[in-house]
């Protein structure tokens, strides 16, 4: 049997080659054992994790359709890298999306029981893990749960292009290492944040939907600003 196509067992659980190669890359990316805008060699990975190119090119692809690698022509592979304007961007154009939908979220939300109780059940499931867990041994875990709230609150909009937008914008601050420095304590205010965003769409308050989500998204972006600088600091090359 080729050693790519070998399955292993993880808790419960069938995986293959590919998917711990990637798992590992991606570990690697986010503790930043690879730098943002570093070259990634599939023979050189292949050999330090002793498999063959096979899974390494397989997990890469993944890497490269989630954004977390870039794959430009003629020159490779690389771990995507972010700078504090395209930061900046991000949330600029997230806080736009968010307060311009505000009156079509609040009026699906009222009528789409469905997707009410799944952004409730969202926000359930983020209060849970914060009480049971150190978010900072397991940002890959909240980090999931972050992004379905937003993606439920946008989707209320109706507008799908707007939730690919946002979904597309998301791996950039993933990969920079800015997300998963963030502070088990800042999850937890995201939380509250969440839950006031929440509370203010069900109550049909526009302007209190409009504060909360301007409120969250302007801390994040404080917070997520302050981590992306004293990793500049850092690490300067990058």
């Amino acid at each position: 049997m080729k050693e790519e196509e070998k399955n292993h067992e993880t808790t419960g659980k069938k995986t293959t080659l590919t998917d711990k190669i990637y798992q590992d890359i991606k570990d690697d990316i986010l503790t930043k054992v690879f730098q943002p805008g570093e070259k990634l060699n599939i023979k050189e990975l292949a050999r330090e994790y002793q498999v063959s190119d096979t899974p390494v090119k397989q997990a890469l692809q993944r890497l490269a359709e989630e954004k977390l690698v870039v794959n430009t022509p003629n020159k490779g592979m690389s771990v995507r890298a972010l700078t504090p304007h395209e930061l900046q961007d991000i949330f600029d154009m997230r806080l736009m999306m968010d307060t311009f939908f505000v009156k079509d979220i609040v009026t699906t939300l009222n009528y789409n029981h469905g997707l009410r109780q799944q952004l409730i059940d969202c926000l359930e499931a983020q209060k849970k893990f914060i009480e049971s867990n150190d978010s900072n041994h397991k940002p890959d875990e909240f980090f999931e749960l972050d992004l379905e709230f937003h993606t439920l609150y946008l989707a209320a909009s109706g507008n799908q292009k707007a939730v690919n937008v946002f979904r597309d914008m998301q791996p950039f601050t993933y990969a920079s290492g800015t997300y998963v420095s963030q502070p088990h304590y800042r999850d937890c205010e995201c939380v509250e944040e969440h839950q006031a965003i929440l509370d203010a769409a069900l109550a049909s308050d526009l302007d209190a939907l409009k504060a909360a989500v301007t409120a969250h998204l302007n801390n994040s972006r404080k917070a997520l600003q302050l981590i992306f600088k004293v990793n500049q600091m850092i690490y300067p090359e990058n």
